[in-house]
């Protein structure tokens, strides 16, 4: 073995002679295959060697021999060894990568995936507050790299992220509890680092969408820490910067975006009406205060509005348990229509619409009030706001299935 690992460390000729890469895959893989219970000693060497390799293969294309080799090896190493011997191993070996996180950190967590993935119930259980510890440290990566690229950054995360995940399905309700309030904790503690929440935030957005309705049992915990992060973010009510960083605007944007992503499916999958007269008029305000919210320029102005906050929005309205919660709703939204921007007045006008929509026929008891509005945006100084506004009626009479010239 250890002349076998030394073979493999001479890249520069594994790289020249596809015959030497391909021959020092196929042996590693027998002694894998055929000697799981003895390779404890050289596992850490082993797993640094192919997770190296595995630029080199990507390289020469998913296809090719050496890839398909190397594939099988991360299996075998993923699914024949006992958790006992292998995460020991991966923990070691999770220091080492951090040097050279953007190439390493994908292949490492994919071998840790797959093995959790083949976990028996019984060993999850066993080894659930090693792996907890392991992965808050994992978590931590994005804090560490606070400066670096946060597309990189983010990527990176992902890995990690849907590892985590992939933990998290396998667990009861019972046992994900007290995982999830640790992650909470550890996101939300007084001296953690901002970056943090942005983990947490988008690790909730990810659990949101494996979990779909059953997330609601845990995401009541979550509904005032959003609610003070969007009006924490919101530019046209603090002017404090949120991260003590030069790329504040950026990481507000991206926060934005988790938060708004959790909530709408949140939202979406809530079929025990989660959304209380309480919770409900707690996110109302912060929700319905970002129309005015144009952090990050207007482009991504725009484009937050039209990707994230009408759907959520739109779909908050749908997820109301109590409907006696429309009118206020729709009255807050049409109020952002007299913002002075007429940026602003455009994002409310399509967040009304979007309204319409969802709430079809349900929508007529509120037209009454909202005319008042669009009548006053007909004559806007704008011209995209006038000409919006004729689109918006014409789509409303679509979807009310009725004319609303009387109205006006």
């Amino acid at each position: 073995m250890p002349s076998l690992l030394t073979a493999m460390k001479s890249t520069s000729e594994l790289v020249h002679s596809e015959v030497c890469l391909l021959s020092a895959l196929a042996a590693l893989h027998k002694v894998v295959e055929t000697l799981p219970h003895f390779i404890s000693p050289y596992l850490e060497g082993l797993l640094t060697q192919v997770i190296h390799l595995e630029k080199i293969t990507r390289e020469m294309g998913s296809a090719s021999q050496a890839n398909i080799r190397l594939t099988a090896l991360k299996k075998t190493l993923a699914t024949e060894l006992s958790p006992r011997v292998l995460l020991p191993a991966i923990s070691k070996t999770f220091k080492q990568i951090q040097k050279n996180w953007k190439n390493h950190m994908g292949p490492f967590m994919s071998i840790l995936q797959e093995h959790i993935g083949v976990m028996k119930k019984e060993e999850l259980l066993s080894h659930q507050s090693q792996l907890t510890t392991f992965f808050l440290e994992a978590l931590d990566f994005r804090a560490q790299h606070s400066e670096d690229d946060l597309e990189e950054v983010g990527k990176t995360e992902g890995w990690i992220i849907d590892c985590l995940v992939a933990m998290v399905v396998k667990l009861s309700e019972v046992t994900f509890r007290p995982l999830f309030f640790k992650l909470f904790d550890w996101a939300k503690t007084e001296d953690a680092p901002k970056d943090r929440l942005l983990t947490f935030y988008n690790l909730a957005d990810c659990i949101a969408e494996k979990l779909k309705g059953l997330f609601t049992l845990f995401a009541g915990h979550l509904v005032k820490p959003f609610a003070d992060t969007l009006n924490q973010v919101n530019i046209s009510k603090t002017d404090e910067a949120f991260f003590d960083s030069e790329r504040d605007p950026e990481k507000c944007c991206l926060l934005l975006q988790f938060i708004l992503n959790c909530l709408y499916k949140v939202f979406l999958f809530d079929t025990q009406n989660f959304m209380s007269r309480e919770r409900a008029e707690a996110l109302m305000m912060p929700l319905v205060d970002q129309l005015e919210n144009r952090l990050g320029g207007e482009e991504r102005f725009q484009e937050r509005v039209t990707k994230y906050l009408v759907p959520c929005i739109a779909q908050f309205s749908v997820a109301m348990a109590d409907d006696s919660m429309w009118k206020p709703l729709n009255y807050q939204i049409l109020l952002k229509t007299r913002d002075s921007s007429p940026k602003v007045r455009f994002a409310a006008l399509i967040t009304v619409l979007a309204l319409a929509e969802k709430l079809r026929e349900n929508y007529i008891v509120l037209l009454p009030e909202s005319i008042p509005f669009l009548a006053e945006l007909m004559e806007d100084e704008c011209e995209e706001v006038e000409h919006q506004c004729q689109k918006t009626i014409q789509q409303l009479e679509a979807v009310l299935g009725e004319p609303l010239q009387s109205y006006f």
